[in-house]
């Protein structure tokens, strides 16, 4: 299986240079579980057109970078914003599991048209969320890491998607689409050592790795 997977843009300013950068672990994490990892560069003039003609099965997310849309001044790509949405809507026209982590799963939510919120106490830190019991996959809590700012909090009347996980705070930390095979969890797998079993098994799962 062949899976497309975004990177975070950096700035280095000693070098006059923007980077794409992916962590080692994420190619590490996903062979693993016999994923082909195919990185998807952030300058791309037609990610559609790009995304087709990679014969991929599906698609992630990653985390690093805010949302240009919530006004934050740094941190932020334009162009990975651009990207991620024609690969989100490609990987949906062609009916494949689209997974989003951290700031995957904040950027799907807006282009399924929920609302983002600044939260605290969830940079750096470990905590435990809570699992709807209709989610059989993993237990009922588990302890995640924690790296983001912003999260839904909660999802219109009309959301396409439900919650699977919140945190005791709130915080909505995994959903999943209603009809499609649309996943996302606001914790890093990747940064997990060794890698947790329910990520490997929920990660098989949005792939249909059975």
């Amino acid at each position: 299986m062949r899976i497309a997977i975004t990177q975070r843009v950096d700035a280095i300013k000693d070098y006059n240079e923007t980077r794409d950068g992916l962590d080692q672990r994420w190619v590490e994490l996903l062979n693993c579980i016999n994923i082909e990892v195919v990185v998807i560069p952030n300058q791309l003039k037609n990610a559609k057109d790009y995304y087709k003609k990679l014969s991929l099965n599906g698609l992630i997310l990653t985390g690093g970078n805010d949302l240009e849309l919530l006004g934050t001044k740094n941190n932020v790509s334009t162009e990975r914003d651009s990207v991620e949405r024609e690969l989100f809507s490609i990987a949906q026209e062609l009916n494949h599991p689209i997974l989003g982590v951290c700031r995957g799963m904040q950027y799907l939510c807006v282009l399924l048209g929920e609302n983002l919120v600044k939260v605290d106490g969830h940079v750096r830190e470990k905590h435990i969320i809570y699992v709807d019991k209709s989610f059989k996959l993993f237990p009922n809590k588990i302890i995640v890491n924690s790296f983001h700012e912003w999260a839904p909090v909660s999802l219109k009347s009309k959301s396409s998607l439900e919650v699977i996980a919140r945190s005791n705070d709130g915080v909505i930390e995994c959903v999943k689409h209603k009809s499609k095979r649309i996943y996302g969890m606001m914790w890093h797998p990747e940064r997990v050592t060794p890698f947790s079993p329910n990520d490997l098994k929920f990660i098989k799962h949005v792939f249909k790795l059975y």
